[in-house]
């Protein structure tokens, strides 16, 4: 049976991303022990749009629950599955917060359609921003499945804030139970050479790969310059074959809100593999 202490939330719509989401979910759930939470959030408006009588009404909730018990049973994982549909005028981002802390969720797994031109209120794809700057638990994101399905190499971007401490402590804890190699990378754009030093940076990546390796755990350093941080990331997570790319959101000044959120924003919109995001435990 699962931990029913631990708990990852997967909302579905029906898509190849939310698929590819449910896939990785299995995956950290059978490593973790997890029980998983398959929802699919129906706008109430939408189907009442489709199904003008109660009956019909009730017949289209009907086929939509019919769907997610498919993708339940033919998961490979039923087991560890609970399924349900959840009718909603709320937007998906506030349903996934609202849901995750009902369930006490440990994590979130959603697919994301990647860079969209327009957000829509409940589309999955197009909310995954939202999501991850205000959940408070963490969120993994994926546009598709890199095969195999593993956590054997971890990539996770040092910068100067004060939580990178805590960034490396966390990532610790999860890496643990994959057996995986963290690898540090340092990105510095031209704009941030005005205000940190070099040395400050790499004096932070060396102290973060030093709690990694005294904690027991394998772990690379790489320090790149003079590049768009974002386009630097995939290009390197290519490099090292990464599986799980890890990211911290916060907010420190107004500064940073602008310099690493809209990374943040980019490397969510453009990865090619899946995301874990989580924000500071003290916010």
């Amino acid at each position: 049976m699962a931990d029913t202490n631990k708990r990852i939330l997967v909302p579905t719509d029906f898509s190849e991303p939310s698929y590819a989401a449910l896939q990785y979910a299995i995956y950290i759930a059978n490593r973790t022990n997890s029980r998983i939470y398959l929802i699919h959030f129906a706008d109430r408006s939408k189907v009442k749009e489709t199904a003008t009588t109660i009956t019909a009404y009730k017949e289209a909730l009907r086929l939509l629950e019919e769907k997610l018990d498919y993708v339940k049973n033919h998961s490979g994982a039923a087991f560890r599955i609970h399924a349900e549909v959840i009718t909603t005028t709320q937007s998906i981002a506030d349903e996934i917060s609202d849901y995750g802390l009902k369930i006490h969720a440990t994590l979130a797994c959603i697919g994301t359609s990647g860079v969209s031109s327009k957000q829509k209120e409940h589309s999955l794809g197009d909310n995954t921003e939202k999501v991850v700057k205000n959940v408070d638990f963490p969120v993994l994101t994926c546009r598709s499945v890199k095969e195999p399905v593993q956590f054997k190499n971890f990539l996770l971007p040092i910068d100067l804030t004060k939580y990178t401490q805590e960034k490396v402590e966390r990532i610790m804890r999860f890496a643990r139970g994959f057996d995986a190699t963290i690898h540090l990378v340092a990105v510095s754009e031209f704009l941030e050479e005005f205000i940190t030093s070099k040395a400050t940076l790499a004096d932070k990546l060396e102290e973060a790969a030093d709690t990694i390796r005294k904690g027991g755990m394998k772990c690379t350093t790489e320090m790149i310059r003079h590049d768009m941080v974002s386009n630097s990331i995939q290009l390197y997570a290519d490099e090292i074959d990464a599986d799980l790319l890890v990211i911290m959101g916060h907010e420190e000044n107004l500064f940073n809100q602008w310099l690493f959120g809209s990374r943040i924003n980019r490397v969510i919109s453009n990865a090619r593999i899946p995301v874990l995001s989580f924000r500071p435990e003290e916010d």
